[in-house]
């Protein structure tokens, strides 16, 4: 996300989004991958999200399980 539209929640509406359009596509887990020295608070992102580091990876990893309800949200942005 570039730097101008960043901390306005833009990049949490799009993770949002995407999780309910996979959950739709009756996809129940999701993951991807971060550069763990990223200084762009993206591993920050991904956790308020409600993704989880996958300690099984040796660089930064994070998933989510898919539920319907809260984890599908509708988020606006102003």
């Amino acid at each position: 996300m570039k730097r101008a539209w960043r901390r306005q929640g833009a990049a949490l509406a799009l993770l949002q989004h995407s999780f309910r359009e996979l959950y739709q596509r009756e996809r129940r887990r999701v993951g991807l991958d971060v550069d763990a020295s990223s200084l762009t608070g993206a591993t920050k992102l991904y956790e308020r999200a409600g993704m989880r580091p996958a300690p099984r990876w040796q660089y930064s990893a994070c998933e989510k399980e898919l539920r319907a309800g809260r984890d599908l949200n509708t988020q606006t942005l102003e």
